[in-house]
C-alpha cells in the first residue's frame, strides 16, 4: 500500500472513531491515559494564530492551570522541522510536500491529513499546536480537563473544552471472530471489533496480524502497517505469501491512539489451497461424419491441467448434458460422438479440470448439424376443431426422434396450400385465427395439413383433414332498395344483391298504415332482383323491407324504403256550380262527381272571372253544398274535385253570386 491511500483509509479511520465519539460527546476533545500521561489531543485546529491553554483538576473538583504559555503551532518551517525530528522525512512523503514549510502550507489546506498525522505522529500534534503531554499523575486518579483556547495575543477566548479521564493503563481489547477464506497460495483474514464508545475501544486505531508458519512455532508480525479501522469497509487483511497444503496460524491484536498494543485475539489456523479454475479450452471445432460428430480443441496449456469433460445440448440455450463418463486424458484433445441422431442439429463445449479438481468455464460452442437420411414419419391423428371463427388443429407426435419441429397448412378448394408456421414448431397444438388474427371466413371450407420436418428441412407427408368453421355472422344488408309506382297501376320493388357469397335468398314484405310486416314474397337466384306488387291502393302509403338470408339462415338487417302510391289523371270536373245569397252566408251547390277514388271537392273563390282563385276553406269537403259565411261581395266561384291520391280536377265554371230574385 503507497503512503497516500494509506493516508487517506487512516483518515477515515480516525474520522470514524472521532464522529461515533461525537455520537456520545459533542467536543472535539480527546483525553488519552498511558501510564503515568495524560495526552490532550483536539480533532480541530486552534483559532488561526491563536492555541489553547489547559486546566486540570480532580474529578468534581476546582481546576488550575497547568500550562504556563498557550500551546500553539509553530510559526515556520524550521521549527515545525525541530518538533516533528526523525519523522520529517516521512510525513513529507505522507503529504507530498517538499520541505518542512511547504509541509505546514499542506496542513493549512488539509486539514484532514493535519488530524491524521497529529495521531499517527506526536511530533506533528506538537507543530500543528493540537497536543499537549501531562505527565507524573498519580496512577487510578479521575481528572477533569477543561481547554480553553486562546487568540493570536495568548488571551483566553470564551471557548473551551471539558472532559474527564482515569489515569489507568488499559490496553484496547482483542478482537473477535477471526475467520479467514482461502485462496490459490494465499489466504484473506477477517475480524470484527466494537463500534467506538466511550472506554478502551474507542481509541483504537489499527490492527496487528501476526502468522506462525508451522504447527510449534513462533508468531511473527506480517503487516508493517497496521490495518486502520475505519468504518468504510470490512476489517480484513490479505496474506499472498504462502504455500498451498501448509497449516498457518494468525492472531490478531488491536492498536490504540497512545501506541499500546492489546492482547491478540483467538488463533486461527488456515490451510490455503488451489482454488483457481484453469483456463477454458480454445478452438473447439465440430464435423459430422460416416462415424459420428467428430471434436477437436486446443490442449491446455495449464501445468496442473488434469484432463477434459465434453458437454452437449439441442440448443444454444442449452441444457447441456455431460457425455463422458471419465475425464478425456489432457494429452488427447478429442473426441467422437457416437450417438448423435440423424437430422439433428447440436452444440458441443468443453470444460477443463485442473489435479485439484478446479472446472474451467465451458468453452465457447461448437455447433454442427448431423445430415439426416430419410425424411421424418407423418404425424397422426390430426384434428382441427373450430373454436369461433378459429381452428385449433391438433396431432400427436411423429415416431421419428430427429424432428426440429411441424409445419401446419391451411388450404382451400382450388387454391395452394398456405404454410401458417414460418419456422418448425414444437407443440402439437395449433390456432389458425386467419389473416391479421381476424379469423377465418365463417360457412369457409377448409383443409388443414401437418407436417413433420427434420432439422435438414426433409419434410414428411402431409396429414390432411377437412373443416367447415361454423357461419354464424349474418350478410350484409341488400343494397340499393326502391319502390317505385309504375303508371299508377302497381308499385315495383328492385333491389341490389348483398356484399356476401352465400346469400340463399331475399325476403320481401310490406306494412301500410303502421301495421306488422306481411311477407310478400321469397326471391332467389342471380340478380336482378324485382318483385311487382298489384295489390296496392291508390293514395296509400306502404313501406317495403327486404332482408338477406344466406345459406346458414342467418338474417341480414333489413333494407328498407317507402312509397305513397297515386294514380296519374285526375278526377272529372264538378259541373252545374250555382251560388245563392242567403242571410247565412253564400250558398254553392253543384253537381256530384261519379268517380270511384273520389275523396272530396274543395270550394275557391276570386273577385273576377278570370281572376286568381283561392282556397275558401283548409279541409276537403264530402258534401255538394257548402256556404260561405263570410263572402265578399261581387266574388266568383269554383269548385275542384279531389281523388284518394290528392289529384284535383279541372275547376267547375266560374259561377256569381245571385240574391234570392235570381239578379246578381
Amino acid at each position: 500500500m503507497t503512503r497516500a491511500p494509506l493516508l487517506a483509509a487512516f483518515a477515515l479511520a480516525v474520522h470514524g472513531g472521532v464522529a461515533a465519539a461525537q455520537q456520545a460527546s459533542p467536543s472535539p476533545l480527546r483525553l488519552l491515559a498511558h501510564g503515568d500521561t495524560v495526552t490532550v489531543f483536539l480533532t480541530e485546529a486552534p483559532p488561526t494564530g491563536g492555541g489553547f491553554v489547559v486546566y486540570r483538576g480532580a474529578a468534581g473538583g476546582a481546576l488550575a492551570r497547568v500550562t504556563a504559555e498557550p500551546v500553539i503551532a509553530a510559526r515556520n518551517g524550521a521549527t515545525a522541522a525541530a518538533l516533528i525530528g526523525q519523522d520529517l522525512g516521512t510525513v513529507e512523503r505522507d503529504v507530498e510536500a517538499l520541505d518542512p514549510d511547504d509541509v505546514l502550507r499542506r496542513f493549512r489546506f488539509d486539514p484532514l491529513a493535519a488530524v491524521v498525522l497529529s495521531a499517527l505522529y506526536r511530533g506533528v500534534g506538537a507543530a500543528l499546536g493540537r497536543t499537549y503531554t501531562d505527565t507524573g499523575l498519580p496512577h487510578g486518579a479521575r481528572l477533569a480537563y477543561r481547554v480553553v483556547f486562546t487568540d493570536s495575543t495568548g488571551q483566553e477566548t470564551g471557548r473551551a473544552l471539558t472532559g474527564t479521564v482515569q489515569v489507568l493503563d488499559v490496553p484496547p481489547p482483542a478482537p473477535t471472530g477471526l475467520k479467514a477464506e482461502v485462496g490459490d497460495e494465499s489466504a484473506t483474514l477477517s475480524w470484527a471489533y466494537p463500534a467506538p464508545a466511550p472506554g478502551p475501544a474507542e481509541n483504537v486505531i489499527g490492527f496487528i496480524v501476526y502468522r506462525a508458519d508451522s504447527a510449534g512455532a513462533p508468531f511473527g508480525r506480517v503487516n508493517g502497517i497496521p490495518v486502520l479501522r475505519t468504518d468504510a469497509g470490512p476489517l480484513a487483511y490479505h496474506d499472498p505469501d504462502l504455500s498451498n497444503g501448509v497449516t498457518y496460524r494468525y492472531r490478531v491484536s488491536a492498536l490504540d491512539l497512545a501506541g499500546r498494543e492489546g492482547p491478540p485475539g483467538a488463533p486461527l489456523a488456515v490451510t490455503p489451497a488451489d482454488r483457481t479454475p484453469p483456463a477454458f479450452p480454445l478452438d473447439v471445432t465440430a464435423q459430422a461424419g460416416s462415424g459420428g460428430v467428430v471434436l477437436v480443441w486446443r490442449m491446455s496449456p495449464e501445468p496442473d491441467a488434469a484432463g477434459y469433460q465434453l458437454e452437449r445440448a439441442t440448443s444454444l440455450a442449452g441444457p447441456f448434458a455431460r457425455l463422458t463418463a471419465a475425464p478425456i486424458p489432457v494429452g488427447r484433445p478429442t473426441y467422437t460422438d457416437t450417438t448423435a441422431a440423424q437430422g439433428r442439429h447440436y452444440f458441443y463445449r468443453v470444460i477443463a479440470y485442473d489435479r485439484s479438481g478446479n472446472a474451467s468455464s465451458p468453452s465457447a460452442n461448437a455447433q454442427v448439424t448431423v445430415a439426416a437420411v430419410t425424411p421424418p414419419a407423418a404425424p397422426e391423428s390430426v384434428t382441427a376443431t373450430p373454436v369461433g371463427h378459429r381452428l385449433v388443429v391438433r396431432w400427436r407426435r411423429s415416431r421419428s426422434s430427429y424432428l426440429a419441429g411441424y409445419f401446419v397448412y391451411r388450404e382451400v378448394a382450388g387454391e395452394r396450400p398456405f404454410r401458417l408456421t414460418r419456422v418448425p414448431i414444437a407443440d402439437t397444438v395449433f390456432v389458425d385465427s386467419g389473416i391479421a388474427a381476424t379469423g377465418l371466413n365463417p360457412g369457409g371450407h377448409y383443409e388443414v395439413a401437418v407436417s413433420a420436418v427434420d432439422s435438414a428441412r426433409n419434410e414428411s407427408p402431409k396429414t390432411m383433414v377437412p373443416v367447415l368453421v361454423p357461419d354464424d355472422q349474418p350478410p350484409d344488408p341488400p343494397k340499393g332498395v326502391q319502390a317505385r309506382a309504375e303508371g299508377g297501376r302497381y308499385v315495383y320493388v328492385v333491389w341490389s344483391a348483398a356484399q356476401a357469397p352465400d346469400v340463399a335468398s331475399y325476403l320481401l314484405s310490406r306494412s301500410s298504415g303502421g301495421a306488422e310486416f306481411a311477407p310478400l314474397a321469397t326471391v332467389t337466384g342471380r340478380p336482378p332482383y324485382a318483385v311487382r306488387d298489384t295489390a296496392v291502393s291508390h293514395g296509400g302509403r306502404y313501406v317495403y323491407r327486404v332482408i338477406a338470408v344466406d345459406s346458414a339462415g342467418n338474417r341480414s338487417a333489413p333494407a328498407i324504403d317507402s312509397i305513397r302510391f297515386a294514380r296519374l289523371t285526375p278526377p272529372p270536373a264538378p259541373r252545374h256550380l250555382a251560388a245563392r245569397a242567403t242571410p247565412e252566408g253564400v250558398v254553392l251547390v253543384w253537381e256530384r262527381v261519379g268517380d270511384p277514388e273520389l275523396a272530396g271537392y274543395r270550394v275557391y273563390r276570386a273577385s273576377l272571372p278570370t281572376g286568381a282563385f283561392v282556397p275558401v276553406q283548409d279541409s276537403t269537403l264530402a258534401a255538394t253544398t257548402f256556404t260561405d259565411a263570410k263572402p265578399v261581395p261581387g266574388s266568383w266561384y269554383r269548385v275542384r274535385a279531389v281523388d284518394t291520391s290528392g289529384n284535383e280536377s279541372a275547376p267547375s265554371p266560374p259561377a256569381q253570386v245571385v240574391d234570392g230574385t235570381g239578379g246578381p
